[in-house]
């Protein structure tokens, strides 16, 4: 698929489900929250009740590894329906990660901007999966590099990046971020920003997919993920306006 399909897909995606979560999950942080927790049950039933006639399931994860009062968000895409009803017409499951402890967390318009930006983020690469999945013939496996490490975990994780559709979708995350949080920059100036971005609270992508390929930065992968970077970054930088519509900003 080319990509600038691709994108117009996932942008027209985004967009439907955004008309319907904004009620929910607004670009400025609802009064009522102001110096109060944010209980996630009710918050993603409420959520749920918009996303999941979009195929989009949020749902609760306990996980000891997380911060009390803390709240971490993953995804991930199920090219085959899971066999719960519920879950039955969602192939994409935002996971919002608490301490079993714990199953609410300390909100702030900081955090909630943040949350939202991984929100659209996370949802927009589990897009892109759905779409890929769906312009190809079921018999049809997507491209592979192959992993060139002989450490085990590591080689498990290039297995994983090296995937082509896993490079388009990295890619596309990581030009976002570069669109969003750099918008005075040019494409050049944000990847060099993006590069060598670390905050403490803010996780950019760049460095997790490179650090998979630190001793061989020449791999495929690599070359390939950096001409997806620059064709994403192309086509997202002529279309701002869409991603302000969708309520994303710096971090």
């Amino acid at each position: 698929m080319h990509l600038i399909t691709l994108h117009n897909k996932i942008i027209s995606d985004a967009l439907r489900i955004h008309e319907v979560v904004e009620k929910v999950f607004p670009r400025k942080m609802p009064e009522r929250y102001v110096e109060q927790s944010l209980y996630l049950a009710p918050f993603l039933a409420r959520l749920n009740a918009v996303t999941v006639p979009l195929k989009v399931l949020n749902v609760l994860m306990n996980d000891a590894t997380i911060v009390s009062h803390d709240v971490l968000l993953s995804a991930i895409w199920y090219p085959k329906s899971p066999t719960t009803i519920t879950r039955r017409s969602s192939d994409i499951h935002l996971q919002w990660h608490v301490h079993p402890r714990e199953h609410r967390c300390h909100i702030t318009p900081t955090i909630w901007r943040r949350q939202r930006f991984y929100f659209w983020t996370f949802l927009q690469h589990e897009l892109a999966h759905r779409h890929q999945s769906a312009d190809r013939d079921e018999d049809t496996a997507s491209l592979q590099f192959a992993p060139v490490t002989d450490n085990a975990a590591m080689r498990k994780q290039q297995a994983y990046l090296g995937d082509f559709d896993e490079v388009e979708a990295w890619a596309h995350d990581i030009a976002l971020e570069m669109v969003i949080w750099f918008p005075t920059l040019n494409c050049r100036e944000a990847y060099t920003e993006m590069r060598n971005f670390h905050r403490t609270r803010v996780t950019a992508t760049y460095p997790i997919y490179a650090g998979v390929f630190s001793e061989t930065p020449t791999h495929p992968a690599m070359q390939a993920l950096h001409k997806k970077i620059r064709a994403w970054y192309r086509i997202m930088d002529q279309h701002r306006d869409t991603y302000k519509t969708l309520g994303l900003e710096p971090l």
